[in-house]
């Protein structure tokens, strides 16, 4: 039953409708402005694989966090060690969890300390203008990290958009198993040159119990609070400040070891602050400076006894980017961006890193149909020196259905302070399966090759589909050694020379290659009345020529399905998301010092969310559950996710 839920949101999208509705998720290629390419190129002309969906339509999924959400895209895989956005890695194209950069208005949200904390978003989504999920590289435009794809989320108080005048309010409230309480509610207010918005975003709960040798549970408080605000200052001249703050407290036991040790818990913390002026020259042409200073914490026990992990990150980020229309077949961008990158940590010791780039993209429509997107970045980074960072994207339109594409990239990404001093200056003997850094770690490099056709045979169905192909050398990830010979590699004394630990490592020729596929659609059957539905399927080939068994390349499912589909009328509204996986098994071999613990070869999960109009368009009664069939799972080793939560509460939306 629960694989045939998946294959029902792949047969909606073969429904007939009436008419489009022009803010639906799956607008023609030719309507969709993407941000994050720096030119504010539609869709079709972007040359890339690109799904953008809008803040409006995160009501309609049944999910509770933003990493809960992108769980149901097309094409992107989240691995999640916790329901509710306790923590989560977003991988696409099969990367690591480091190598997809995240942006909040084009400015890196990445943490200095550790990929594993990207999916910490400071953002509420009612201030959500749209997300943008770029597959490729996107190193020439962003500089390192931007590997497998870049997530830019737009706000409606930082877009360079025209919005009329208007008042918003909403608010989610859900209650359900386990004492979970979840509060999702924000507004947003536009009033001649004016904008202002606001929200938080709360997850707690008891949790369940984790399965056996644990004897704890899953708890959880997960708290994002967010303020904006944007003002004309003259018909030219604008600014935008932002202020948010995102505190989390869970229990982190086998998160990131299988050892029978580990107890642990972890408290994190990010404070954010951005700001931006923008100048409009004319109607081509616009220039913009952000700044973003964050500070972070991190503070991580591994038993109740043990002497904390205590990590503090400083993070300060510049960037000057001027944008010109030179014709209607030309236009251009230049730019720079510097940041500083450091951490004070009781077991990592004290680094910082300066990075300095300077950008250009250019578009160019030779003629109608055919456009071109080469982008050229020079990045400075104390980890690799200097690089070269080239990037070229296609597209031709081929009569007014079909849109071919192709694009070849370079990408680049160096270690974060994790993987080059993880557990460096940590009291020994360390216990079995803890990861080790290695602060001899290169960077990586791949080049990076795709190809794909956008087909809308109808105005309501868009079919996607890509070949790609990235070929890397240097790629880091955790390797089983011996205490011993982590030893003879580094010196460290605080290690047992007969246990076995994750060691950071390059890998050498790694070759990654597969298959993307989307069909999405979005059916209006009145004016109160329509049908949201998309799902996608990825398959996904790993070629390791020294066939190392690494954890996280043998994490990568060969086979990925995810989807979503949402029925909203004026009575009620009705969604189902989910995904299934096909994975390489993998499993723990038990020890004194190792739990038992197996990643099943597959699984499907199924999200279910159902409302009632109690007052239309303005007051819903809401019931929601993850993991409908109550699949037992983990994405990574240790990590067992959830079994079935059931929760409710209503929905409020006031409009004005």
């Amino acid at each position: 039953m629960r694989p045939l839920v998946l294959t029902g949101l792949a047969a909606l999208t073969t429904l007939p409708t009436l008419a489009q509705t022009p803010a639906d998720s799956t607008r023609q290629l030719t309507e969709v402005t993407v941000y994050a390419t720096r030119l504010g190129q539609v869709a079709g002309q972007t040359g890339r694989y690109v799904t953008v969906v809008p803040g409006a339509a995160l009501s309609r999924y049944p999910v509770t966090s933003l990493d809960d959400l992108l769980r149901l895209m097309p094409a992107l895989e989240v691995q999640s060690r916790g329901s509710f956005g306790a923590q989560a890695d977003i991988t696409m194209r099969g990367s690591t969890f480091n190598q997809v950069l995240l942006l909040l208005d084009g400015m890196r949200l990445n943490d200095p300390l550790t990929g594993h904390f990207a999916g910490y978003l400071p953002i509420t989504p009612a201030e959500i203008e749209q997300i943008e999920i770029v597959r490729g590289p996107g190193a020439a435009l962003y500089g390192p990290d931007a590997v497998g794809g870049f997530i830019n989320i737009v706000t409606k108080t930082f877009a360079a958009t025209h919005r009329p005048d208007t008042m918003e309010a909403q608010a989610t409230f859900l209650a359900g198993e386990w004492n979970l309480k979840s509060t999702n509610a924000g507004f947003y207010g536009q009033h001649k040159g004016l904008r202002l918005a606001g929200g938080v975003l709360n997850n707690s709960t008891d949790g369940q119990r984790r399965p056996a040798p644990s004897t704890q549970r899953n708890d959880l408080a997960a708290n994002t609070y967010s303020i904006s605000a944007a003002a004309e200052i003259t018909a030219r001249l604008s600014a935008a400040a932002r202020a948010s703050f995102d505190q989390r407290d869970f229990n982190a036991q086998y998160f990131y070891t299988t050892s029978t040790a580990d107890q642990a818990r972890e408290t994190t913390s990010r404070d954010w602050y951005q700001g931006q002026l923008r100048y409009e020259w004319n109607e081509r042409a616009r220039t913009e400076v952000q700044v973003v200073g964050t500070t972070s914490t991190d503070v991580f026990r591994f038993t109740p006894a043990s002497v904390p992990a205590d990590h503090l990150m400083h993070y300060f980020n510049v960037q000057l980017q001027h944008q010109q229309r030179l014709s209607d077949k030309v236009r251009l961008t230049l730019g720079g961006q510097a940041d500083r990158r450091e951490i004070r940590s009781s077991d990592r010791g004290q680094h910082d890193v300066w990075h300095v780039g300077a950008f250009a993209v250019a578009a160019v429509t030779p003629y109608a149909g055919l456009n071109l997107t080469g982008s050229l970045r020079l990045d400075h980074d104390r980890a690799y020196g200097t690089e070269f960072l080239p990037q070229l994207n296609a597209s031709q339109t081929l009569g007014e259905h079909l849109t071919v594409r192709a694009g070849i990239g370079r990408a680049i990404r160096a270690a974060d302070f994790t993987e080059r001093y993880n557990n460096y200056l940590a009291p020994g003997p360390l216990s079995s399966g803890v990861r080790i850094g290695n602060p001899d770690l290169q960077a990586e490099r791949t080049m990076n090759y795709e190809a794909g056709l956008d087909y809308l045979p109808l105005p309501f169905l868009t079919l996607h589909t890509t070949y790609f192909r990235r070929q890397g050398q240097n790629l880091i990830d955790y390797v089983a050694a011996t205490g011993s010979t982590i030893q003879e590699t580094t010196g460290r004394p605080n290690l047992n020379p007969t246990a076995t630990y994750a060691f950071a490592q390059n890998l050498f020729d790694v070759t990654t290659q597969g298959v993307e596929t989307e069909v999405s659609t979005a059916y209006s059957f009145s004016s109160n009345m329509r049908l949201d539905a998309q799902v996608g399927y990825t398959y996904l080939r790993v070629q390791n020529a020294e066939s190392i068994v690494s954890q996280y390349l043998a994490n990568l499912p060969k086979h990925l399905v995810s989807g979503n589909v949402a029925f909203t009328s004026r009575w009620g509204n009705f969604s189902l998301g989910g995904v299934w996986k096909q994975r390489s098994p993998q499993a723990t071999t038990p020890s004194p010092r190792i739990i038992s613990s197996t990643l099943t070869p597959s699984y499907t999960v199924v999200n279910a969310r159902a409302e009632l109009a109690l007052l239309p368009e303005r007051l819903w009664a809401t019931a929601q559950v993850q993991n409908l069939f109550d699949e037992s799972y983990a994405d990574l080793l240790g990590a067992q996710m959830p079994g079935r939560w059931w929760m409710a509460g209503v929905r409020v939306r006031l409009a004005k």
